[in-house]
């Protein structure tokens, strides 16, 4: 097949309007998250060994990985600047990236920031949260999560650049709170994504350890963009799919044919245009989508009753690479607008 050439034209300025907070959506626009399919992409066989370990309840035994959205999965807050300013000790902080450089120390630290009296701790028992600063510059990425007296404590806490790839820019490498090494921002789904009938990104996807790639080492684990995987390797996964996978519905899949509700043919729509991205691990369910606190229960409710017809289409782009994320070629969709440069320096 021909490869078509993206041809970027540079000229004026774009209106305001076209630009992109970092804090809506965050990452810059040549990052995975932000960087949809290309018409040169390879996708595996819907009746492959991997494929159809995707396309199963019973995964690993009954019920090993039977599909589910994560609804209020992760607190999602954006501090103001009137927002009172609490001391946030923690465990540990993140260590790689250039982010924390002459920050405070590795472990048993603590920063003050801007924090919303509302800000609460999701995602059961790994008690997520992510605040933005006011400046919507940064991300501070939350695990367990807990208040502590007049602030609060994490027992791990990641600063994101939210202009930055949401991933880990070194292989073997965790950058981030979600096992394949990055960040727990990428791939969420916004409430008013869904409102508007648009998500203009890749997804987060989470798999049981039955279907995750079995290996001796961690590096046998894992596919680009992923860095790390579960405790460097040593974890329970039994099955094929690579950590870092890129798992999306081909592009000759008319979306519009399937019977889907309005939200349904939404988050099929942004598998076939940009994919999701396997970063990390659940028990005994496959998530299809990771959703912030708070959105329509409606809305809720039909991606649920949706989950396994858009499950049931998903097979892994085995062409994904750094030189050409989502597969060469042509883009099958138009890409997100570039970050504002007064909120971004992009």
């Amino acid at each position: 097949m021909a490869l078509a050439l993206t041809v970027t034209l540079i000229g004026a300025p774009l209106p305001a309007q076209q630009y992109r907070d970092p804090g809506d959506q965050p990452f810059s626009a040549r990052s995975v998250w932000n960087t949809p399919i290309g018409r040169g992409a390879v996708y595996d066989a819907p009746d492959s060994p991997e494929s159809r370990l995707l396309h199963t309840d019973d995964a690993g035994g009954r019920a090993g990985s039977y599909p589910w959205i994560g609804h209020d999965a992760i607190g999602l807050y954006t501090a103001k600047s009137s927002d009172p300013v609490r001391r946030w000790s923690y465990d540990v902080r993140a260590a790689g990236g250039p982010m924390w450089r002459g920050g405070p120390p590795i472990l048993k630290g603590s920063v003050d920031l801007h924090t919303p009296a509302d800000i609460r701790f999701l995602g059961g028992t790994d008690k997520h949260a992510v605040l933005i600063d006011p400046q919507h510059r940064f991300a501070y990425e939350v695990w367990l999560g807990e208040a502590k007296g007049e602030g609060y404590h994490a027992a791990y806490l990641v600063r994101t650049d939210l202009r930055g790839s949401g991933i880990s820019l070194v292989d073997g490498q965790s950058q981030g709170i979600r096992a394949f090494g990055g960040s727990l921002a990428g791939g969420l789904i916004r409430c008013r994504e869904l409102a508007n009938g648009d998500i203009p990104h890749a997804l987060a996807v989470l798999l049981s350890n039955d279907q995750l790639r079995k290996g001796s080492t961690m590096f046998q684990q894992k596919v680009w963009p992923a860095s790390f995987t579960d405790e460097g390797g040593r974890n329970g996964y039994a099955g094929r799919v690579p950590m870092g996978g890129l798992l999306a519905i081909p592009a000759d899949v008319d979306i519009d044919a399937l019977p889907l509700t309005r939200e349904g043919k939404v988050l099929a729509r942004a598998y076939q245009r940009f994919g999701g991205y396997v970063v990390d691990r659940t028990s005994k369910t496959m998530t299809l989508a990771t959703l912030e606190q708070g959105c329509d229960k409606t809305a809720i409710d039909h991606l649920f009753a949706d989950r396994r017809t858009i499950r049931d289409r998903l097979v892994r782009v085995l062409n994904n690479s750094p030189r050409h994320v989502g597969g060469p070629g042509e883009r099958i969709a138009k890409a997100p607008p570039p970050l504002d440069p007064e909120r971004s320096g992009e």
